[in-house]
């Protein structure tokens, strides 16, 4: 758990029973996370059993949330009149200042003054996300402005906190930790708040899904794609803390955005520098817009784009600094010196295959597959862009 520590020591941690019980069972359960998803919440556990030595290991989902960008405390009798508490003579509830994949509440889009800033997109907040990914209906997930009074009719105080057990009604700890507690894909009833209206929402809790990816240094395969000399990958918490310390305001800006489904902010890290890329030579850390109009959301979408359809001379990637959305860095290069450029490239840098194997999706896989029967063949062909791209072309042909 310290492990990305590097100047500390004798650092330990305790993980409650309950905890550890949780994540085994839905090991046993057969639970998965998918690639996109893979290092993107807080609290994944990356396990290979005995008998899948030689496979690749699974990405077991991590902690639940509500999906929720924080709460704010309601100790302010202003503020609880304002939102109607003291009306219902309810002594309890946070606000919630607002929600991932959904706006703010009717009575304000503004946080009042004294908000405490919680952040709680690492462990408690709403989901309005099933654990498929599919989006509920609006009135079944939590708002910004709402309040919320109780989790499974546990009552949640005006500071944020629950009762520790009826046993230990004086210790108080808080209200997160009823959903932290409890697995991917649970349901749990909500009280809540709306326009001083009370009304009761069910929703299924499921992991934090942040935008970045929260990579580790140590259990993470990283996600590229090589065209041209040009390396593409999605945005990584490496690449944030190394650009946050030169220049603060750059990829920071996206570090606690969650996603809504399956994107990506996908980086021209660098460029390979080679004859197919002269002029291009010491750009990096651009954000990817567009391939020949194309716009991907995910390294999968980018690497689906180059192999079906580049069927141009040239090959145009639209490229734009962060925080300069009305400008934008064009790369133009050869289609075919890029194909021909490739084994060049990639020999040149010691890099065994243009793109990562997660990064080609199951579909595409599957399609290769099945217009080149030959293992061997097959595994070789996935070491280049051009010989993907001849499997395809052949499926056409026929």
């Amino acid at each position: 758990a310290s492990s990305h520590l590097r100047a500390a020591s004798n650092i330990g941690y305790i993980i409650p029973s309950k905890i550890v019980s949780m994540f085994l069972q839905m090991c046993m359960d057969g639970m998965e996370v998918k690639v996109e998803d893979r290092f993107s919440g807080l609290g994944e556990l990356v396990v290979r059993t005995q008998e899948e030595l030689d496979d690749e290991p699974k990405h077991v989902p991590g902690i639940p949330n509500l999906r929720i960008h924080g709460s704010q405390s309601l100790e302010s009798k202003a503020l609880r009149r304002h939102l109607g508490l003291e009306e219902l003579e309810v002594t309890g509830g946070v606000r919630i200042v607002g929600a991932v994949g959904s706006g703010m509440g009717e009575e304000s889009k503004d946080a009042p003054a004294g908000s405490d800033g919680k952040e709680e997109n690492d462990s408690g907040g709403n989901n309005g996300d099933s654990a498929n990914g599919e989006t509920d209906h609006d009135g079944d997930h939590l708002r910004g402005n709402d309040v919320l009074l109780a989790i499974n009719s546990i009552p949640i105080g005006m500071d944020g906190t629950i009762q520790l057990s009826p046993d230990r009604p004086d210790e108080r700890i808080n209200f997160r930790s009823l959903v932290t507690c409890q697995r991917v894909g649970s349901k749990v009833s909500l009280d809540v708040l709306r326009n001083k209206q009370r009304r009761e929402l069910e929703v299924v809790l499921d992991m934090s899904k942040f935008l970045v990816s929260q990579y580790d240094d140590f259990d993470a395969i990283p996600l590229y794609v090589v065209v041209g000399g040009c390396v593409f990958s999605p945005l990584s918490l490496p690449l944030v803390q190394e650009k946050k310390s030169k220049s603060p305001s750059s990829f920071s800006r996206y570090y606690r955005d969650q996603r809504n489904k399956h994107e990506q902010v996908l980086v021209l890290s660098k460029v390979l520098n080679d004859d197919v890329n002269v002029g291009y030579h010491g750009w990096k850390n651009l954000v990817l817009k567009s391939v020949n109009g194309y716009e991907p959301s995910n390294i999968q979408e980018l690497v689906a784009v180059l192999v079906r359809k580049m069927h141009s001379e040239m090959i145009e990637f639209r490229c734009q600094l962060v925080g300069q959305d009305d400008a934008d860095y064009v790369i133009v290069m050869s289609l075919k010196e890029v194909l021909q450029s490739e084994h060049r490239v990639l020999k040149q840098h010691m890099i065994a295959s243009w793109c990562s194997t997660d990064a080609t999706s199951k579909e595409l896989r599957e399609e290769v597959e099945q217009y080149e029967p030959s293992e061997a063949k097959r595994t070789v062909s996935w070491n280049t862009m051009k010989d993907v791209r001849s499997i395809l072309e052949r499926k056409e042909e026929n």
